[in-house]
């Protein structure tokens, strides 16, 4: 599971103090399944010289299921807009999800 933190109807995986939309402090924390659908992606093949090493790779951002919120994310392997995926690890704070299916509906309910 994931955190997602909530204020005003905007979701949010980063926690912040107060709501940038009303300015109050923000309390609502909610569970989400670390999946979801690959909403948008690009692949990097000339990266900054910190992460040359995992040059090409792929940055995603991801819809998670049951939430509002988005997550950018580097992926495992080739993806396509709509592909299902899940949260594999965090590595030095960053998100790394894994392909689990190429479904392109995510039901959220």
């Amino acid at each position: 599971m994931m955190k997602v933190y909530e204020c005003c109807g905007i979701e949010s995986v980063t926690k912040k103090v107060y709501c940038s939309s009303c300015g109050k402090k923000i309390t609502n924390e909610i569970d989400v399944p670390d999946e979801g659908t690959v909403y948008s992606y690009t692949v990097i093949q000339v990266p900054p010289a910190q992460f040359a090493h995992l040059a090409p790779y792929t940055v995603a951002l991801i819809q998670l299921k049951n939430s509002k919120a988005k997550v950018t994310a580097r992926i495992l392997e080739s993806v396509a807009i709509g592909d299902y995926v899940k949260l594999d690890s965090v590595v030095d704070g960053a998100y790394v999800f894994k392909k689990v299916g190429s479904s392109k509906v995510l039901h959220n309910s």
